[in-house]
């Protein structure tokens, strides 16, 4: 009882939490949007003077590599602003689950102590306050702002694979306006794209680039941006394309696009058909494994009562060892098939 009285507790803790962001989040979302822009700007000022080599600094930054995956992952995304924003909720979320499990283990009536788990279980000792208590708000304040960053890479790795699809449609329609300069062409075709295209924000910025570049290596920079955040030769063709054009003037990028377009449109045709044919055996590295793993503990926990079962699985090395053995490979089973199930449109 005194357990669900604890998790009680720390939920509404972090309730308080989370009512006093909702709170605070206005009054300082304009102040971190003007910080944004400002820290962008000079960000962008100092590439402009320093040239290649800051640039390159930057790269193995954490405040870069936070940039650019939102800058795919975020469908919102803003310079300097996303990044700040994204550090702020994470801040919050390590801060809120921190000080809400420290003050629900500071009103505990005694040490919490743990003992074996299928004898006695855990029970509280009276007397005296917590020691080393935060510890484990630490642990959960770590494990609890790690979220975030892992749902974010989540969210990049199934956009890049959309945008590799979703590519097709930006060449499509942007080979309609070859006879515009660029940034127009860059333009034109984002306003005309579907509403769940995930290109349309990275290609606003990739317009915006090429219409307010103040030198070439700028416009590289950011169009190299574009191509790897797809991750496909299919973007570093339609890039290097753009870019070539920009110089050179866009009397073949017509000609080019609908290239590109046509091997493409191939390229899916043979990605749909090998899907199509190894579908049964996605769905089962997906599925099937763990339908039987849970038919075969469910079968053993029936025959051998719960209560044997458990002692035997976690309580001998044998137990635990194949316990790890079938949990990686469900795991690797996992990662194979979403990756087979999610394939990008590439040459490979």
């Amino acid at each position: 009882m005194e357990i669900i009285l604890s998790l009680v507790r720390f939920l509404f803790h972090l309730l308080v939490g989370l009512g006093l962001w909702l709170l605070v989040k206005p009054l300082i979302e304009g102040h971190l949007q003007q910080f944004g822009r400002k820290m962008d700007f000079r960000m962008r000022l100092r590439k402009n003077r320093m040239g290649q080599r800051v640039s390159r600094l930057q790269a193995k930054g954490l405040s870069r590599h936070l940039d650019d995956l939102l800058y795919f992952a975020d469908r919102k995304y803003e310079p300097g602003i996303s990044m700040l924003r994204f550090v702020m909720r994470t801040g919050f979320v390590f801060a809120a689950v921190f000080l809400s499990a420290l003050l629900t283990l500071k009103e505990l009536p005694g040490h919490l102590s743990f003992h074996n788990p299928f004898l006695e279980g855990m029970a509280f000792d009276g007397g005296g306050p917590v020691k080393g208590a935060w510890r484990l708000p630490l642990f959960l304040a770590l494990l609890a702002a790690s979220i975030p960053y892992l749902r974010m890479r989540y969210n990049y790795a199934q956009r890049q694979v959309r945008g590799s699809y979703d590519l097709l449609e930006v060449i499509t329609i942007a080979a309609k306006f070859t006879h515009l300069s660029v940034d127009s062409i860059l333009s034109k075709t984002g306003e005309l794209l579907s509403p769940d295209n995930v290109l349309r924000t990275p290609l606003r910025l990739l317009g915006a680039a090429f219409a307010n570049y103040s030198n070439g290596y700028e416009l590289s920079a950011e169009a190299s941006r574009f191509s790897a955040a797809i991750g496909t030769t299919f973007a570093v063709e339609f890039v290097s394309d753009l870019l070539y054009c920009e110089k050179e003037g866009t009397r073949h990028l017509k000609s080019s696009l609908l290239l590109l377009n046509r091997s493409m449109e191939q390229q899916r045709e043979t990605i749909l058909t090998v899907k199509a044919g190894s579908r049964d055996a996605i769905s089962l590295g997906l599925y099937g494994n763990l339908v039987v793993l849970v038919a075969s503990v469910g079968t053993f926990m029936y025959m051998l009562r719960p209560s044997v079962y458990f002692k035997l699985q976690f309580q001998t090395t044998v137990g635990l060892t194949f316990l790890m053995v079938i949990v990686t490979g469900l795991f690797v089973s996992f990662l194979i098939s979403t990756m087979l199930a999610s394939t990008k449109l590439d040459y490979h």
